[in-house]
């Protein structure tokens, strides 16, 4: 960017509230309260009008709680919203909350759906606006773009991490497809409380406000003439006394006159000074995502149930196209035996609208109150998270009761000559494939409730196949050895796990012998004892870059139990217990398939409840030299360290589930997958390096499943039993698209289930989209009683995409032509409805 050439003219406060759904009160009251202040805001525009310097301004930070006003407003409000907007009063951003980096690129696609409905009451929104989440998916760049918002605020929290450029600043942030959007770096918000902006205390607001423009004109990097200034602060309720401080500044500075301004003035302002700006390419990687692993078993919750939410659409989906059968009902309310109705399709809508609401109120970046940390005993702390951790659990009971609704609908649904031949009573495993892709993977039942079946599936895409169930396994014998299809496998629980592990077919050994630990090994992380590291000695805010450290001791899991090896229908397993140092014994199980490449690992941990700074992973230690890691984060897969950001977060990442490690000047590597753990360490443990470059020797890959290292929001304690999963395999090459379906594979399995009633289709059901390699589809009931299939393009050349319907009585479908990485939808209609 060009040195500076002018000094600070005007300066711009943009008054919004930071939306938190809790911190300073229960979810449960703040969502609510949120809804309310767009009526506070609209009356304070009546009582502060007019157009000058000190006209009541307000941003709304997130779109959420518009979207609650709109649902009960009358005609009246909608069109004080409206005409507040047009005259630019009134700013709606483009973000449905301020998100952390464990949604998806589905949940982030129904965010940004979401603001049609702005659009459909005339409330235009062009800039999105992002409060204390220090980082955000690549893939946000290009779903803004074609949201048709095309600007975004930063708000960073200064603790815990490094901002990419110096804070405020412009630059231009480049998507996998090559669009950009433009990026305000801005100030934290906080500083409208803590400079007394907010509760209108002019004297103390003066004095920060020209100490920062003095600051500013300092800077040889800052050519705008602007200077943006935040009035707000965490749940603030509207009011206007940020009105006081614009009257007393431009009395006493009317060389520099301030006024107020929505972010989307500001960003109009400060836009066409930016010709200069760095453009950046890659992840916004988030230094505070190291809060998702405070509370594992509750992440994998809200992962459990999107995948049971996209199992739920795409079977509901498929059989409004095909037309209700009479599917096998209950009666017993219950999971186990099916469902005692089903839904209509109004019912289908609210149910998937519920469940998109608690998946984006989960994955939003508030995991506790002001108290979580400080007070962690306390009622008010307990209910807090109580209510956070609703959302996820909300989620996954209405979501899997939806899959299971819709895998009997589905598995009955059409005409029933096609129903394959059964006898009454005979139980069989039904399979049902969600994805456009011909799958064979391994489903895992429950039979009666009594016992658990596994074996290996084929299925055509969207399609369902019934497979006998197979043979119980056989007894479990001891053994450190076992080899089945194409791996050999070799425990030593006294290094805590897999110590060989050889890919037949190509001669390969996957595990790294130069590390202590062998793989799937539980590794335990605490502080070193006697540490006089400020965090531990002063502070827990001091987990911070500005104090490196604090040193740990890392110990592996051992054992002295022979491991025992089972050989089912098909496939083969071995299972050892070793005991983490400070917890109760773990039991790790490895699953070999005879007629499938691919390495299933099971982790089954008990975590008594614990304070103080510690970690547990799990370690993947890969026989990998000079690594690249492909990571696959919302809408994209990226190149740890090559594809990132300035200054963010190296030390950890949040993937969704997917990670490809190959040398990196190409070579046979290891594809990765994880089901319920989003944060992983790359090439050995780095916690409290806080590197500016990524150390990365060897293809060693961390899950790091649960941490305790935060001070404020996220939870003092760990604690939870729960068993993680993790499934991979040897790859000649590793490919970006590789990673990508590999992690929408991991993250909508096989729906499986054991079944005794009739099943009306055999194969494919009727939907098919191609090319069939080159795109992933998302197929949704609408609110109209259509299906909409969402047609994504994993890769940087442009694709012709067709999707059709194989038979009669379905109308629409057709041919879309995709741009790198583009996105486009498709509605089909069964003909009659």
């Amino acid at each position: 960017m060009p040195p500076r050439d002018q000094s600070v003219r005007q300066i711009l406060l943009v008054g919004h509230t930071h939306h938190d759904v809790g911190y300073t009160n229960s979810p449960r009251l703040v969502d609510d309260l949120h809804a309310e202040t767009v009526r506070r805001v609209l009356e304070l525009c009546d009582t502060n009008d007019g157009d000058g310097p000190d006209a009541f301004r307000w941003t709304f930070e997130v779109v959420r709680p518009v979207l609650r006003f709109l649902e009960g407003a009358d005609a009246a409000d909608v069109e004080r919203l409206r005409r507040r907007v047009a005259e630019g009063r009134v700013a709606v951003t483009g973000g449905y909350l301020n998100m952390t980096q464990l949604l998806s690129d589905a949940e982030l696609g129904t965010a940004y759906d979401a603001l049609d409905r702005l659009r459909a009451v005339g409330v235009d929104v062009r800039t999105e606006q992002h409060g204390d989440v220090n980082g955000t998916a690549w893939g946000t760049v290009d779903g803004m773009r074609r949201a048709g918002v095309g600007r975004l605020v930063m708000a960073l929290n200064p603790d815990h991490g490094r901002p990419p450029y110096p804070q405020p600043t412009g630059f231009w942030w480049e998507g996998p497809s090559g669009g950009r959007v433009f990026v305000w770096l801005s100030t934290h918000y906080g500083i409208g409380e803590e400079w007394g902006i907010v509760d209108g205390d002019v004297e103390a607001a003066e004095a920060h406000v020209a100490d920062f423009v003095a600051r500013l004109e300092k800077r040889d990097d800052y050519p705008y003439d602007t200077a943006v200034v935040h009035a707000a602060n965490d749940n603030r309720w509207p009011t206007a006394l940020f009105l006081d401080v614009v009257r007393h500044w431009n009395a006493r500075h009317p060389d520099v006159p301030m006024r107020t301004a929505t972010v989307d003035e500001a960003l109009d302002v400060l836009q066409p000074q930016a010709a200069g700006a760095p453009v950046a390419r890659g992840e916004w990687s988030d230094w505070w995502a190291h809060g998702h692993g405070s509370t594992a078993r509750e992440v994998a919750v809200y992962r459990e149930a999107r995948s049971l939410a996209r199992a739920a659409q795409t079977t509901l989906g498929l059989t409004r196209l095909r037309g209700d059968g009479e599917p096998a009902l209950a009666d017993v309310i219950g999971y186990r035996r099916g469902p005692v109705r089903l839904r209509s399709d109004a019912e289908v809508a609210r149910d998937l609208a519920r469940v998109d609401a608690d998946l984006l109120l989960f994955a939003e970046h508030t995991w506790g109150s002001w108290e979580t940390y400080s007070k962690p005993y306390s009622t008010f702390s307990h209910s807090h998270w109580n209510a956070k951790a609703a959302f996820a659990y909300g989620a996954f009971d209405v979501a899997r009761d939806m899959a299971v609704e819709g895998l009997f609908r589905l598995v009955a649904s059409g005409p029933a000559g096609g129903a394959r031949p059964h006898t009454p009573g005979e139980t069989r495993i039904v399979v049902v494939n969600p994805t456009e892709r011909t799958r064979t993977e391994p489903v895992d039942v429950e039979v009666a409730g009594r016992h658990r079946a596994r074996t290996v599936a084929t299925v055509p895409p969207f399609g369902v196949t019934t497979v006998p169930l197979p043979a119980a396994p056989g007894a479990a014998r001891p053994g450190c050895e076992l080899a089945c299809g194409p791996y050999r496998v070799v425990v030593d629980p006294g290094r805590g796990g897999v110590v060989s592990l050889v890919h037949v077919p190509s001669g390969r050994e996957l595990v790294d012998a130069t590390v202590p630990h062998g793989l799937g090994a539980v590794v335990t992380e605490t502080v070193v004892p006697g540490s006089t590291h400020p965090m531990v000695v002063r502070d827990p805010k001091d987990f911070h870059p500005d104090f490196p450290g604090p040193d740990f001791d890392r110990r592996h899991a051992t054992g002295d139990e022979e491991p025992l090896v089972t050989d089912g229908d098909g496939w083969a397993r071995i299972s050892w217990r070793t005991t983490p140092p400070g917890l109760p014994a773990a039991t790790t199980t490895l699953t070999l398939y005879r007629d499938l490449d691919v390495v299933d690992l099971e982790v089954a941990l008990v975590k008594p409840e614990a304070f103080g700074p510690e970690s547990i992973h799990v370690a993947f230690p890969f026989a990998v030299a000079a690594p690249e890691f492909l990571l696959e984060t919302a809408g994209a897969v990226y190149a740890a360290e090559t594809e990132q950001l300035p200054d963010t977060s190296k030390d950890w990442y949040s993937v969704q589930h997917a990670v490809g490690v190959h040398p990196a000047g190409g070579g046979p590597g290891v594809l990765w997958g994880t089901v319920d753990a989003p944060l992983v360490q790359l090439g050995g443990l780095h916690t409290g390096e806080w590197a500016r470059t990524l150390r990365a020797e060897r293809g060693y890959v961390s899950s790091w499943l649960m941490n305790n290292l935060h001070f404020t929001n996220f939870q003092a304690r760990q604690e939870g039993t729960r068993t993680y999963r993790y499934r991979f395999a040897a790859a000649e090459a590793v490919t970006r698209e590789q990673v990508r379906v590999l992690g929408r594979d991991v993250a909508e399995p096989l729906q499986a289930r054991a079944y005794d009633g009739p099943v009306t289709v055999d194969g494919g059901t009727g939907l098919r989209v191609e090319p069939a390699d080159g795109v992933l589809a998302e197929v949704r009931p609408t609110d109209d009683g259509a299906v909409r299939v969402r047609v994504r393009n994993v890769g940087a050349a442009p694709v012709e995409a067709e999707v059709a319907w194989d038979g009669d009585g379905v109308a629409g479908g057709g041919r879309v032509t995709l741009d790198a990485f583009g996105v486009a939808d498709v509605v089909l209609r069964r003909v009659g409805r």
